[in-house]
């Protein structure tokens, strides 16, 4: 009988050392470790962030890891969903996706994991390097298993969390020094015990909060396996290939994954950040929007109508009509017509304090909505986000403009600068210049950090509640 999957990607998953990454490689990890905390920071004031924050005292005070933001310490395991669940919540962190079927796209927010980097990071007392090399495994498990599945999650009607266990275990058997066996029953552990099913997607209902919470709860499961493994506890080790394993049931009984050679270069390099604070799919289309607005310096009360023509996966995912007028921040940023008519209200300018109780009942985000016509154009679906949206005048001017690669996109990354202002943009005040420069330099840096007190440190801001 051949390997175990999980075994193969226990294995090349210890492989990875600082050292080996390459120092591009290594730099790399780096800007996702800070465009990671960038989006927690944003999220600090969210309210299902807040309950999390305080069930985690409540129920975990154990002083172990810090909550972002604060200098606020509980369990680790309490660690990693509070602060995953301010990774998550805003909808801006990174994507890795890839290509199905036609017109389907699968893909992961591996960032979510990096809640298990920080918070075993810090109570373990691993080096900045060590952080870093687990980072790169972790998207690497991760990256693996996404691509290697031949349809999407979503369909079958579970939630992209789905995949979170088997990067938890990774990077908690990195950070514990687990051997490949060990790792091997740890996903095995986290991933029977975790399915994320995708009810926040039901078309005709809004989203709610557990959209936030529903991968910290999944990378959580992946560390307690790690930590049962190294006591001798042992798992499926065919979780992902066996008959009733991750593949056949998840994809009700279709040979549904198929283990993909390692591309040239680690998935890490393959992950795109997000240059506005919504679903992937949306990037292309709020890109071209923004450009025309400001190029022409558009008034809402000047246009008669706009068409989004974008790709398969954005229509379905950001097209039920029951999600044209949010009431919520979960909502809000999976509609394509609400997220347009803000472009235009906002001058392009998105950030993750445009999602206001005033904005959803806006009247003029309202009428420019309620002008959105979405449209399917296939040449779009093999390159998602790509989008053109046309944009009708009452003069009878008609503007396009279409983005194939919207900033953030692996072949248009966002600089260095860039995800130093997205980390000022999610700030939105709270740290000066020098408290940001600390919080950066610290991140670009991290190789030479002993341990990563420092960083968590560096993102206090608020008194503990």
């Amino acid at each position: 009988m051949s390997q175990p999957i999980a075994r193969i990607l226990a294995e090349e998953a210890i492989a990875w050392n600082y050292d080996s990454l390459g120092k591009d490689v290594a730099h790399q990890a780096k800007r996702h470790i800070l465009d990671t905390l960038a989006c927690a920071i944003g999220a600090y004031d969210a309210d299902p962030c807040l309950a999390c924050r305080d069930v985690a005292k409540e129920l975990n005070p154990a002083s172990q890891a810090t909550l972002l933001g604060e200098n606020t310490k509980v369990s680790v395991s309490s660690a990693i969903i509070a602060n995953e669940t301010m990774i998550r919540y805003l909808d801006f962190n990174d994507v890795l996706y890839f290509p199905k079927s036609p017109g389907k796209i699968g893909g992961a927010h591996p960032s979510d994991a990096l809640a298990a980097v920080f918070a075993l990071g810090e109570w373990l007392g691993a080096s900045g390097r060590d952080v870093i090399a687990a980072t790169v495994a972790a998207y690497q498990v991760i990256g693996r298993i996404v691509d290697g599945l031949a349809e999407g999650l979503t369909p079958m009607g579970f939630h992209h969390g789905t995949v979170m266990p088997y990067g938890g275990a990774v990077i908690a058997g990195r950070l514990l020094n687990l051997n490949a066996e060990q790792i091997t029953h740890a996903m095995g552990i986290g991933g029977s015990a975790a399915v994320g099913l995708a009810v926040n997607d039901a078309e005709g209902e809004e989203y709610n909060n557990t959209k936030n919470l529903a991968d910290g709860l999944m990378v959580e499961r992946g560390v307690l396996g790690a930590f049962l493994a190294r006591r001798g506890f042992t798992g499926p080790e065919r979780i992902i290939e066996g008959n009733k394993g991750f593949a056949h049931s998840l994809l009700r009984g279709v040979d549904n994954f198929r283990l993909k050679p390692p591309p040239n270069e680690p998935y890490i390099m393959q992950a795109r950040t997000k240059f506005y604070p919504t679903e992937s799919t949306n990037q292309g289309h709020l890109s071209a929007t923004s450009e025309l607005v400001q190029a022409h310096d558009l008034q809402p009360e000047d246009i008669d109508g706009i068409v989004v023509r974008t790709n398969k996966r954005a229509i379905e995912h950001n097209g039920d009509p029951a999600k044209k007028y949010p009431n919520n921040k979960e909502t809000a940023d999976h509609s394509a017509y609400f997220m347009t008519a803000l472009s235009i209200v906002t001058r392009g300018r998105v950030t993750p304090f445009s999602f206001t109780e005033a904005a959803y009942g806006d009247p003029v985000i309202r009428m420019l909505t309620d002008k959105v016509v979405l449209q399917h154009l296939p040449e779009y679906d093999p390159i998602p986000p790509a989008a053109e949206v046309e944009i009708r005048m009452h003069s009878g001017k008609v503007l396009k403009r279409r983005v194939d690669h919207p900033k953030g996109n692996t072949n248009n990354r966002m600089s260095d600068d860039d995800l130093r202002q997205k980390f000022i943009d999610c700030a939105n005040g709270r740290f000066d210049d020098a408290a940001i420069d600390r919080v950066v330099d610290i991140c670009f840096s991290l190789e030479k950090q002993t341990s990563i007190d420092e960083l968590m440190q560096s993102l206090a801001f608020a008194e503990p509640r």
